[in-house]
């Protein structure tokens, strides 16, 4: 194996280190963003919250926001996890090689689904709370709402089912020989 072999993979598993702990502070960000502006209402900060209900239509785009990032994070992740534990070029050794296919084999779909959980409750309450301020009975107003909650959920279902449908094509890599 070349130098520069060895340089590539011992950055690649550098890069898996940094990677986790990129992911960690994304979801930390994630719930301490939500966690305060859902607290912003219980504060008494001289401003009418029914004046500025209107910013919960945001809470969506937020969360999907993060969930990109932390989804990012994570397939980056298990890319390089997959690449070591099957490249036959790896510098990886037999245990690890066998933890990486293990990891591969049963994978962990609670932390992702809890994330996306977790934004499809926000985003209910956030819905929730814009409801409780009298949503107007103008027309356009009730079909903006309805199409702004409807967008949100699929949109934060539907990045959960490519961010899977990713991480089974991931798991699914096979090296091919080098010539």
């Amino acid at each position: 194996m070349e130098e520069n072999d060895q340089e590539f993979l011992r950055t690649l598993h550098e890069e898996k280190i940094r990677t986790q702990n990129e992911r960690t502070e994304l979801v930390t960000m994630k719930l301490a963003f939500i966690t305060v502006l859902f607290g912003l209402s219980s504060v008494d900060m001289g401003v009418k919250i029914a004046d500025i209900f209107w910013l919960l239509y945001f809470v969506p785009l937020v969360a999907i926001s993060y969930d990109l990032y932390i989804m990012s994070a994570d397939s980056r992740i298990k890319r390089v996890g997959v690449f070591l534990g099957r490249n036959p070029v790896s510098l990886a050794g037999r245990a690890e090689k066998e933890w990486e296919r293990f990891c591969s084999s049963y994978r962990d779909g609670i932390a992702p689904s809890a994330n996306v959980f977790f934004s499809a409750i926000v985003t209910g309450g956030a819905a929730a709370f814009i409801l409780s301020q009298g949503l107007p009975t103008d027309g356009l107003m009730r079909l903006w709402f309805a199409v702004w909650l409807v967008a949100s959920i699929s949109a934060i279902i539907g990045l959960w089912l490519w961010h899977q449908s990713l991480v089974k094509r991931i798991g699914d890599y096979e090296p091919q020989e080098i010539h």
